[in-house]
């Protein structure tokens, strides 16, 4: 939902060829729209610190448990942010790109269940769900692989938009 009007807000309201005609590259553009989310996740995961303090002062929670859930939450919002941007660059309504965002995320969530509900598939649809990758975190281990799936989804979303917003404006 944070992204949905990253671009397609741009492009309704006709600002997109200001983004396009800009000193500014392209790739700058989707670049720091993609920071610019993310830094809201990383200030959300600073506040949620606070919390941390509390369950320290109560009990003893184990540090390197929430300290790697904390790392696999953030990789797994880069890659929502990534795929948001996109899903925006899409289209020129906000609705219709939340609303993409939002069944990838379904999808990836409905995987998730199947596994858990039929686990004799798990081995076939586990590596479908980025919620399962990040289950995985949550127990406190780092995985490589789901690190990098989630790095390289991520980027390749980036790179997709990026290339969308270049062959818009070669179009023009």
């Amino acid at each position: 939902i944070l992204t949905m009007r990253s671009i397609a807000e741009e492009r309704k309201n006709g600002t997109e060829q200001l983004l396009l005609t800009s000193p500014l590259s392209i790739t700058k553009i989707v670049l720091g729209k993609f920071i610019a989310a993310t830094v809201v996740v990383v200030i959300t995961e600073l506040i949620s610190f606070m919390y941390f303090a509390i369950t320290s002062h109560f009990g003893a929670p184990h540090v390197q448990t929430a300290l790697v859930t904390m790392f696999g939450f953030l990789l797994f919002c880069m890659m929502y942010i990534a795929f948001g941007i996109f899903a925006s660059s899409l289209t020129e309504n906000q609705i219709i790109a939340g609303v993409i965002t939002i069944a990838f995320m379904i999808i990836s969530i409905a995987f998730f269940i199947i596994t858990w509900v039929l686990p004799d598939f798990n081995t076939n649809l586990s590596g479908l769900s980025f919620v399962n990758m990040l289950y995985k975190y949550t127990q406190g281990e780092i995985d490589i692989a789901d690190t990098v799936t989630f790095i390289t989804a991520a980027i390749t979303s980036i790179v997709l938009t990026i290339t969308l917003m270049q062959r818009r404006k070669s179009v023009r």
